[in-house]
């Protein structure tokens, strides 16, 4: 394209000068803008400053299937950010001048760009487009779009069909909360069959809707289930007034809030059609078809819900085929009881709980063969050794010796635990382990060096703080596993929140031999499975695999210098450019007490493989806010969907590991929790609170079962 022919649209407001900026309008675009519009009405709370230059030189290129390339001039005077609306309604924005890609249905539409500047905006220079390929998905009798996002509010209680819990795995329940602004928990998307009948899937798991094996009765339970095409997934939707009716097409019985209750957790089940209000439901669109991601076919190791055979008739037995899922592993008979029956210890006066330890080893270590330390760090943040009546000692220049019991010298008593910080509790099996202080320090076992003294020892460990707020522990993947551990955290009021692995070792190592690619492999011995820089993965040391990320990195930076894309994070919001070397997140607003709007954080350089699996270096550099966004990016690269849009799938949990390179380290631990796919397995696993982390106000005592 010769910048003459951007001249010949731009018509007066070509008076502006291009002052040194690219264009950015490729040699071979095509031109199918219709007319010039500058009267399109744009839909935006923002104030219109007639003193801030319109955009001009508006070029639209609508060559391919549903897409609208827009190029714009640059004025003499440039903006803090140009706004891109599509009939209207604004659908992007970039602080960047390039070529910007829109999204629309097959006909005609006016996209409009508008100068930004100190939180006011331009009048928007518009152009008509006629817009090739699949036409905008038409509402049938229900007014319902195939595709499109809802939110589902029941008329007799207000309340939303909900995720319970924020749950990703098959089986998880489903009942009404109070409406939360568009929490992905809370939205559906709805795809219509060919018959007719309604998927209804939860934008957060990706799950379906679905009455519970089959049934036919009053108050089958409604959980949540892998999309599999069966009948009792599929739901007939008609409208009752402006409310709707839900029926289940395999039993013909409505979706119903049990006992019409109006409270927070309430159940939703099937009973028979009755038109009252617990049977009602308001259905509201919240997004579009062509904005909602598509989320992936589950893959082999996702749990399939058992294939039912129906009959003609309502079946008395319905008849099922393959009733095992094939995730989680099947327990093998020698794993770690699940159940949470504990009988805890006394707690001591001035202290925060109790720690207690089981041995599900099946006879392979006797409790006198089983060695625990307890270390942390005291108010005055001094290293200290726990001894079982809640006394902090300071470490010193001791061994281990000194801080170590057995099993069966607290197997009775547990431990007592006061206030402290940073804390780890070791484990070990066979023989003691070998760990010293150094002043205010502890050097503890090093996993990739074969001289050290704990290199053969079956070893493992958990993390915890307590506080006068809180506990926080977690059991943790992130630097290796050397047997499973199952833990329960026990609240005063009775909870109870469990985490860990129940499966056996011997499981487990035969799930890691069977699920892993040859290099993961390597990750495997005899005394434990470690992380992936302990290993091969560390091109520091040479390893064979150290290159694994380094192409994936270049690709994601390419591909963010590319085009402006929006970041919403806890902190704020922000408009991420890059330039193929270094990242620019522009806060556009601010939610936290660690950014400000208006402020660009950068991320300088790109990381290294062993800086993607460890987070260290490139990615922990820099400001609070920059070291925030630096935990988010590399959380997105061990994730695979750093190249994708931010918003669509750095959140979103169902598109994680769905190809590599990834951290199938990772993925592997996240399979097979028992804490619904919750794990710790790499350093920044938190990030959208996809680690295991077991946080509560209200701790009582923690029972760790050692399993092997």
């Amino acid at each position: 394209m010769k910048k003459t022919k951007l001249a010949l649209l731009a018509g007066a407001a070509f008076a502006f000068i291009f002052f040194g900026c690219s264009n950015l309008i490729d040699e071979d675009l095509s031109l199918n803008a219709a007319s010039e519009s500058r009267s399109a009405v744009e839909v935006d709370s923002i104030a219109v400053d007639s003193s801030i230059a319109t955009p001009f030189g508006l070029v639209a290129d609508t060559g391919s299937g549903n897409l609208v390339k827009v190029t714009w001039g640059c004025p003499a005077v440039r903006p803090d950010a140009w706004y891109i609306y599509l009939d209207g309604k604004k659908v992007e924005e970039t602080s960047v001048l390039k070529q910007v890609e829109v999204k629309a249905y097959a006909g005609k539409h006016v996209v409009a760009v508008a100068a930004v500047k100190n939180g006011r905006r331009s009048e928007a220079e518009g152009l008509e487009v006629s817009v090739k390929g699949t036409a905008a998905p038409v509402a049938d009798s229900t007014g319902l779009v195939s595709g499109a996002t809802y939110k589902i509010i029941s008329k007799c209680s207000g309340k939303s069909l909900d995720n319970d819990g924020w749950k990703k795995e098959a089986g998880s329940n489903v009942h009404q909360w109070a409406y939360g602004n568009n929490q992905a928990n809370q939205t559906w998307v709805l795809t219509q069959n060919t018959d007719g009948t309604w998927v209804i899937v939860n934008s957060y798991s990706g799950l379906a809707l679905d009455a519970a094996a089959w049934g036919t009765t009053d108050g089958t339970n409604v959980f949540q289930w892998t999309v599999c095409g069966n009948q009792n997934q599929h739901w007939n939707i008609s409208k009752v007034g402006s409310y709707y009716k839900i029926i289940n097409a395999y039993s013909k019985l409505a979706l119903d809030v049990a006992s019409a209750s109006t409270e927070n957790g309430a159940n939703i089940q099937t009973w028979t059609w009755n038109g009252t209000d617990a049977q009602l439901w308001q259905i509201e669109k919240l997004s579009d078809a062509s904005s909602t991601p598509v989320v992936e076919s589950p893959s082999t190791e996702t749990p399939a819900e058992p294939v039912v055979i129906p009959q003609p008739s309502t079946p008395s037995e319905p008849v099922i085929v393959n009733p095992q899922p094939t995730q989680p592993i099947v327990n093998d008979g020698k794993g770690i009881p699940t159940d949470t029956n504990d009988v805890l210890v006394e707690r001591k006066n001035g202290m925060k709980l109790t720690y207690q330890f089981q041995n599900h080893t099946h006879g392979a270590f006797s409790d006198s063969e089983i060695f625990i330390y307890v270390i942390c760090m005291n108010s005055n943040n001094v290293w200290c050794y726990a001894r079982p009546d809640g006394t902090l000692v300071p470490i010193g220049a001791s061994d281990s010796s000194a801080w170590q019991y057995t099993l069966a010298d607290v197997k009775n008593t547990g431990f007592q635990m006061p206030l402290a910080h940073s804390g780890r509790i070791y484990y070990s099996y066979g023989k003691p382990l070998s760990m010293k202080g150094i002043g205010n320090g502890v050097v503890l076992p090093s996993l990739s060096n074969p001289s050290d003294p704990n290199y053969e020892t079956y070893f493992d460990w958990l993390e915890f703080t307590v506080t006068e707020n809180g506990f926080w522990v977690n059991t943790t993947q992130v630097d290796q596993l050397g047997f499973p551990v199952l833990m329960n955290v026990y609240d005063n009021d009775g909870r109870v929140q469990q985490t860990g692995i129940s499966s056996s070792r011997e499981s487990i190592w035969n799930a890691y031999r069977n699920e892993m690619s040859p290099a993961f492999k390597t990750l495997l011995s005899e005394y434990r499975i470690v992380a992936p820089c302990k290993a091969g993965f560390d091109e520091r040391s040479g390893g064979a695999y150290g290159n694994y990320f380094d192409a994936y990195v270049t690709e994601t930076w390419n591909t963010i210098a590319s085009k402006s894309q929006t970041v919403t994070h806890p902190q704020g919001k922000f408009i991420l450019t890059g330039d193929g070397n270094n990242l620019y997140f522009r806060c556009v607003e601010a939610y936290g007490n660690i950014c400000q709007a208006g402020v660009t954080y950068t991320i300088v350089g790109k990381p290294s493989t062993s800086e993607v699996f460890e987070g260290y270096g490139v990615l922990a550099s820099g400001n609070p806010m920059e070291l925030a966004l630096e935990a988010w990016i590399c959380a997105a690269l061990n994730r695979h969907v750093a190249h994708l849009e931010p918003d669509a799938y750095w959140n979103n949990a169902a598109a994680y590991y769905n190809a590599g390179p990834c951290n199938y380290f990772a993925k592997f631990w996240h399979d097979h929790s028992e804490r619904g796919g919750l794990a710790y397995g790499f350093c920044y696993d938190d990030v959208n609170d996809q680690s295991a982390t077991t946080f509560t106000t209200n701790a009582r005592g923690v029972v760790v079962r050692l399993g092997f």
